[in-house]
């Protein structure tokens, strides 16, 4: 079976990589972002080159998000979790049937929060809303066109909103990721968001260093004893929600095993590992070096607050997640409030545990 035309949006890092794998693998590929100057170099050179590998040719490289989607089977959002409301509302006039929009990776709800947007902007296009657990794989970028592969994780989900679309999306996006496998529900994948789990509690234990713009290796030296105390307990909380609401996610451990095949004695060294090994996912880890970053901008608002939020619904308490997020909202000097995931965003207000499970599962109609 001839392998898809794949529409990226957003090319970050994370977009990179997905063009340099699909292209890999036959895929015709078209990149979108709103930044020109990320483009420039891969629109010049035509493509990337992946070390060792190959030419992987980009055929559209483009601000213009029209023609990049027009045509493609696929789109893949690889935006970050912040924007893509953004990008739904701009692709919602776009939209043809038969297309799948899948977002790497989801966070927490990422595709409720796509899918109400795409319905308030009157969408009408028939199409499947998908999702990823996490990106795919590590990699380094020694160049603006060149990518070389670090280690593709052994672990990966895929879910679809409503869950009753697992089966006709996974078959068509199952050739693209042959490690991946189908998530029952949006539960699944968004409560196996590692970056929740790891980023926000780290930078909070470590904001004196942030705050002196200290490069420092990010696991291996930012995860003591004291942030794995806490690492494990804002983790329990994200596992008690998530049975709550229907699915059985790995504990911190146990998905660090299952996506790496990495298991340390303590979690430090499981960090420390993950950094040092020849194949380490968490050598290419850069550090923060204002609470501007990502790991505190993204990860706050779409990652643990929904998480919070389901929790409040599910009737789960979450005092860690609670006090890991109101650190980092005073740190940061941000409520995250312009961002938050709420419920209401995700289409979820006002429902509980029950009601969630049947809208992840069927959908909201």
């Amino acid at each position: 079976m001839a392998h898809p035309t794949v529409a990226i949006v957003g090319a970050g890092i994370g977009g990179i990589y997905l063009a340099a794998d699909l292209g890999m693998i036959g895929c015709r590929l078209r990149l979108t972002d709103l930044d020109d100057t990320r483009l420039v170099p891969i629109r010049d050179r035509g493509g990337l080159d992946v070390d060792p590998g190959g030419f992987v040719p980009v055929e559209h490289v483009t601000t213009d998000l029209e023609a990049a989607v027009t045509g493609a089977g696929i789109i893949a959002v690889c935006t970050g979790g912040t924007y893509q409301q953004s990008v739904a509302a701009a692709l919602a006039p776009l939209l043809r049937d038969d297309q799948i929009i899948l977002l790497i990776q989801g966070n927490t709800g990422g595709a409720l929060a796509f899918r109400r947007v795409l319905d308030a902007a009157g969408a009408s296009a028939s199409v499947d809303i998908a999702e990823m657990d996490n990106y795919p794989y590590s990699c380094w970028r020694p160049a603006p066109t060149t990518i070389r592969p670090i280690v593709r994780k052994k672990f990966l989900q895929i879910a679809a909103f409503p869950g009753n679309r697992i089966d006709p999306v996974f078959a068509r996006l199952s050739a693209l990721f042959p490690h991946a496998v189908a998530a029952p529900t949006v539960i699944s994948t968004g409560f196996t968001n590692a970056n929740a789990m790891l980023h926000v509690a780290n930078c909070v234990a470590n904001a004196g260093k942030i705050d002196r713009a200290e490069a420092y290796r990010f696991y291996a030296e930012g995860v003591t004893p004291s942030v794995a105390r806490l690492y494990t307990a804002i983790n329990a909380e994200r596992v008690a929600i998530a049975a709550a609401l229907g699915a059985q996610v790995p504990t911190l451990e146990d998905w660090f095993w299952r996506t790496y095949g990495v298991r340390g004695v303590t979690l430090p060294e499981t960090c420390q590992l993950l950094t040092t090994n020849s194949d380490g996912p968490y050598q290419a880890t850069g550090t923060p070096r204002s609470w501007d970053h990502k790991y505190i901008a993204e990860d706050v608002p779409v990652g643990l607050m929904p998480m919070r939020a389901l929790g409040q619904a599910a009737g789960v308490a979450t005092p860690h997640i609670d006090a890991v997020i109101r650190l980092a909202q005073v740190l940061a000097g941000n409520d995250f409030a312009a961002s938050e995931r709420t419920l209401d965003r995700m289409g979820l207000d006002g429902l509980d545990a029950s009601g969630v499970r049947r809208v992840v599962a069927e959908g909201a109609g």
